[in-house]
């Protein structure tokens, strides 16, 4: 009799129960396998994966598609093909026609967007018949049976995990007339929808039961009740993701010493990208990663995937990234020409070969071969495509390709779903949260549970049920359970836990397990000597008011950054922020402002437009143009009054030094008006305008305007120093500017002597936004 298994895995792991034995093993296949080889469609090909993305680009040709909210760019078409595409095949697969969907959407909440999808899958369904293909959404209605390679058989056990839907129901029921065909099935609380379908067939079912059935007689041949839960279970919370790692080298160590061997131990996955996170913690190659190692880590994928951000974004980190993979630039240069233009498959596929070569091991991997000739094999038949297109379509085609993980672990880590028809006597689990336990289905974009539950679908708590029954069948056959979850303010245990009766209150001591992934050094900081010896005079080098203010706020900050001259580590970047912008409008402003433009609002307003426009820093960069012309109106509205009433521009971006008791007073003015014989100091603020009251003035640290003052005073006598609050359109004066000249006066006579120590600041606020913070060890304290 062939056995047959939900998965490859469930093969295998029904193989190794011969071992021992010394006879002939019987045949075992996956249901998929049967499904394939059961079933003929004549004269038709399955239809590749790229070609089916053309084909329902194609497809999307006409108006109403809109409605969908698809864009038919091509890359955000090929974000979104996945909804419609699974969609289609789910109502195929459950025998489900588009028309019955209108039937049930009682009140026409959804007849357009169906209205829709019916032309958008007849026009599909035209262009796979005009060119001989099928795929998964036709094969219901176009297959016939395999006589031949069915009644070759004999006999068909198969096991079954989950739900079946329709038209694998109908299969097996044409098989079953044909051929004796049992069915093995173990009924939950989680399946009831098989309870259904049986039922339908005249066979009834019972919960917590497991059933051998003959589906050629519709006879029960066997039944064995389940066993309710006896395992040792273990269930803890972890503040973070990262903080589970510990947790399975902790979980397994434990496992083995209490009598398991490696290989009877699984840790599962909800989310299976989380093994790219958990692989590089693996320092002893316990685990074998099942679901392989993608692709994507490739050399050949990331060098691919980072001349397409590139050519996409243009942005400073895609230039850095392709610095950092050391792409030659004369790929770049041969990228840019084709880049946007339709290319032949010789031009495209010597490009891709072109960059592959400068990997050896790559270039002669069998993966990458058999990619690039079945990726040729594509293109041929395609029509003709932009690079950026053929590019996005390799990147998606060697997405979803894995190597085997070589590296020799015992321990399998698997995704949920290879788990059908396994069983591990020890089960380590990480992840167990709300958002990945039940996994969510995107499946109910186009309709409601109501719906989906009036025409026969299933809904979002079957398939909710569907994820649950994989966990319980896992659990209950498994002796030792340890269960990992997050608990913090973005993330909570899956409710599931509850159903299941595990105790989710218990939080992880996190810090007893990190010897089990770091090395744990008594922590010391750069410099945490409490005296620096390296005396400075202030007297000898220039002083500005910025390196006053760091030096009265840390002195462990000015000597970081003006004696050890330690560079703020900074990611360069196009982001707007802040100081992006400050920056531009100091510069806009300096080259804007002159005598000639102030004579009319209208002058003034066009000169700041453009040069506005001229600083395109990124793609959004329009917004904050219109956005600041809008707040610079009340500026430009005050400059051609004060322009009225007889202020000139004298100086712009004024660089100047004075001595002032025996120091060196610098600094750049943004301007200086002059009116009458006097002079008017301006500083342009676009964001917070500095302000000092009576209670601080003594222990205050900002002495700019000060420094101004003194030295515009060298070009003749200074009526007034001011803030311009850009925002507001208004100036702000310096009240206090004969206290803070007395009071700059003290501290300068107390820094006179050369300075050393540089001890840390008292208060812990001045650490918030201070670039040295680590070195000081102040990082935990504020």
């Amino acid at each position: 009799m062939l056995e047959v298994f939900a998965t490859s895995r469930a093969v295998r792991s029904f193989y190794d129960t011969f071992l021992d034995a010394n006879t002939l093993l019987p045949k075992a296949i996956t249901i998929a396998e049967l499904e394939q080889k059961a079933v003929l469609v004549p004269h038709h090909a399955l239809v590749d994966d790229d070609m089916r993305v053309l084909l329902m680009q194609e497809a999307s040709r006409f108006t109403k598609f809109e409605l969908l909210y698809i864009e038919r760019e091509f890359f955000t078409f090929f974000e979104k093909l996945h909804l419609s595409v699974s969609f289609f095949e789910e109502l195929s697969h459950e025998k489900v026609a588009l028309d019955a969907l209108l039937s049930a959407d009682t009140y026409e909440h959804y007849a357009e967007h169906l209205e829709v999808l019916q032309t958008l899958l007849k026009h599909y369904k035209a262009l796979l018949s005009k060119q001989a293909l099928y795929d998964r959404i036709t094969l219901p209605e176009c297959y016939e049976l395999n006589i031949s390679y069915i009644r070759s058989l004999g006999a068909v056990r198969v096991h079954l995990e989950g739900f079946l839907s329709r038209f694998e129901v109908e299969l097996l029921t044409q098989i079953a007339v044909l051929i004796p065909l049992h069915v093995n099935v173990t009924i939950s609380a989680y399946n009831q929808k098989m309870v259904s379908l049986f039922a339908e067939l005249g066979i009834i079912l019972e919960q917590n039961n497991t059933y051998e059935i003959n589906l050629s007689t519709k006879e029960i041949l066997h039944v064995k009740p389940q066993n309710p839960f006896k395992q040792d279970t273990h269930v803890y919370g972890f503040s973070s993701r990262l903080a589970q790692m510990g947790y399975v080298q902790s979980a397994i160590a434990q496992f083995v010493e209490e009598g398991l061997n490696p290989e009877e131990i699984v840790v599962i996955l909800p989310d299976e990208r989380f093994a790219e996170v958990l692989r590089p913690f693996d320092t002893w190659h316990n685990l074998n990663f099942a679901m392989g190692i993608s692709l994507k880590q490739s050399s050949f994928y990331q060098k691919l995937s980072a001349i397409e951000k590139a050519m996409r974004n243009d942005e400073i980190e895609d230039h850095l990234r392709i610095a950092r993979l050391k792409i030659e630039p004369e790929i770049m240069v041969t990228c840019k020409e084709i880049w946007h233009q339709k290319v032949s498959p010789e031009t495209a596929m010597n490009f891709f070969e072109k960059l592959l070569a400068f990997d050896l091991k790559e270039h002669q991997h069998p993966l990458f071969q058999e990619a690039f000739f079945a990726f040729t094999h594509f293109l041929k038949h395609a029509p003709a495509l932009r690079f950026e297109q053929v590019t996005k379509l390799l990147l998606n085609r060697l997405a979803v390709l894995t190597q085997d993980d070589v590296r020799g672990g015992k321990v399998t880590v698997l995704g949920v779903l290879e788990t059908r028809g396994v069983s591990y006597k020890g089960v380590i689990v990480l992840d167990f949260n709300d958002e990945f336990v039940p996994k969510r289905s995107q499946k109910d974009l186009f309709l409601s549970s109501a719906v989906r539950a009036h025409a026969g679908l299933p809904t979002k708590r079957d398939r909710e049920n569907l994820q649950r029954y994989y966990y319980h069948q896992l659990f209950s056959r498994a002796q030792k359970i340890a269960i990992a979850y997050v608990k913090n303010e973005t993330s909570m245990p899956s409710r599931f836990l509850d159903e299941l009766g595990f105790n989710t209150t218990v939080m992880a001591d996190e810090k007893a397990l990190q010897p089990l992934l770091f090395e744990l050094n008594a922590s010391k900081t750069l410099y945490d000597q409490p005296f620096i010896d390296a005396p400075y005079d202030l007297k000898a080098f220039p002083l500005s008011a910025t390196k006053l203010k760091t030096l009265l706020t840390c002195k462990r900050q000015f000597y970081f950054r003006y004696i050890a001259r330690l560079k703020e580590a900074k990611m360069p970047s196009t982001k707007i922020d802040e100081q992006v912008i400050g920056l531009t409008l100091h510069k806009v402003l300096e080259d804007a402002i002159c005598n000639e433009v102030l004579l009319d609002e209208k002058s003034l307003y066009a000169k700041l437009e453009t040069l506005l426009k001229e600083n395109n820093h990124h793609e959004v960069w329009g917004y904050f143009v219109d956005v600041w012309l809008q707040k610079l109106r009340p500026f430009m509205h005050n400059e051609i009054r004060r322009f009225d009433e007889g202020f000139r521009v004298f100086k712009k971006e004024f660089v100047h030094a004075v001595p002032y008791a025996g120091f060196i007073l610098e600094g750049q003015i943004d301007r200086i008006d002059q009116k009458d014989d006097e002079l008017f100091v301006i500083d342009y603020k676009s964001g917070k305008v500095p302000t000092t009251s009576e209670r601080t003035l003594e222990s205050t640290t900002d002495f700019q305007l000060v420094f101004y003052a003194y030295i515009a005073s060298s070009l003749g006598t200074v009526g007034g120093v001011y803030y311009y609050d850009l925002k507001e359109g208004v100036l702000v004066p310096e009240n206090f500017l004969e206290e803070k000249k007395a009071l700059l006066h003290v501290k300068l006579q107390e820094l006179s002597k050369p300075i050393n120590g540089y001890e840390l600041c008292e208060e812990i606020k001045h650490c918030r936004l201070c670039p040295y913070v680590q070195f000081c060890g102040r990082e935990e304290q504020i």
